[in-house]
C-alpha cells in the first residue's frame, strides 16, 4: 500500500509535468529539507524530514498543490518521565516508567518490546517519531515583486505511515506501521529567486491538529 502510494505519487507528478508542459508558467516542482517538532511535548527537540511536490498556479495570486512529505519529533525519556504513545482509538495514554514494571502494561497496541536483554524500557532513551504522509496545499500570494514573494495558506495531509526510533547508549531499535491517519494546519512562507527559474521557499507550517507538529521547511523551487 505505501509503495503504491509513493509510485502514484511519482507517476502523477511526472504525467502532469508532460501533458501540461506547454503551461510552463503555471507548473513547478519543488523539495527540500525540514525541521520537523511537536507542541504537545514541551521536551521535544527537532528531528530533520524532506518534501517533494508540485505546484499549479491557478491566477497570479492563487496556487494549489500537493506532495510527499513528513512530520515528527524528538523526544528524550527516563526514570523521571512518563512514556505516552497515541493508542488504536487515538487517545493518548501515559504510564510512570519508574512505577509500571510491566513493560506491556499501559501500552495495548502490540507494538514490539524495546528490550535488549535488560529492559530498557526503563533507562534513558531518545525516541524519534516520523510520519509519512501526503499533503494537499492552498497559497495565497500577498505580496510579490521581483525580489521576493509572501504567501500563506492551508494544508491537508494523509499520514499513511509511523515509523518509531529508540536509542539508548550503543543500542537501537525501530519499527514501522500503516496507520490511516490526518493532519491539518496553516503554512506561510516566502519565495526568493536565485536564478532564472530556480527559487528557494522558506516557511513555517503550524498543525492545528491534536497533534501540534509545528515544521520549518527550506526548499528548491523550480519553475517548469
Amino acid at each position: 500500500m505505501i509503495n503504491i502510494m509513493k509510485n502514484f505519487f511519482i507517476l502523477l507528478v511526472l504525467s502532469t509535468t508532460l501533458v501540461f508542459a506547454q503551461e510552463t508558467s503555471k507548473w513547478s516542482l519543488y523539495g527540500g529539507v525540514t525541521s520537523m517538532n511537536t507542541s504537545i511535548d514541551e521536551g521535544a527537540t527537532n528531528l530533520l524530514g524532506s518534501n517533494l511536490g508540485f505546484g499549479y498556479k491557478i491566477t497570479d495570486k492563487l496556487s494549489i498543490g500537493m506532495g510527499l512529505s513528513q512530520r515528527g519529533f524528538t523526544a528524550e525519556n527516563g526514570y523521571d518521565e512518563p512514556y505516552c504513545y497515541w493508542d488504536e482509538e487515538d487517545n493518548r495514554e501515559c504510564f510512570d516508567i519508574e512505577v509500571d514494571t510491566d513493560e506491556d502494561e499501559g501500552r495495548e497496541n502490540n507494538r514490539p518490546s524495546f528490550d535488549d536483554g535488560e529492559d530498557e524500557w526503563y533507562g534513558e532513551h531518545e525516541m524519534s517519531t516520523r510520519y509519512e504522509g501526503i499533503e494537499f496545499w492552498m497559497s495565497y500570494t500577498l505580496f510579490d515583486n521581483d525580489n521576493f514573494s509572501l504567501w500563506t495558506g492551508p494544508v491537508y495531509s494523509v499520514l499513511y505511515e509511523l515509523t518509531e526510533e529508540i536509542q539508548a547508549d550503543d543500542f537501537t531499535e525501530s519499527f514501522t506501521e500503516e496507520i490511516e491517519e490526518s493532519d491539518y494546519g496553516l503554512m506561510i512562507g516566502a519565495t526568493l529567486p536565485i536564478k532564472n527559474k530556480l527559487g528557494m521557499n522558506i516557511g513555517y507550517y503550524h498543525s492545528l491538529d491534536e497533534m501540534e507538529f509545528n515544521n520549518v521547511f527550506i526548499e528548491l523551487n523550480l519553475f517548469l
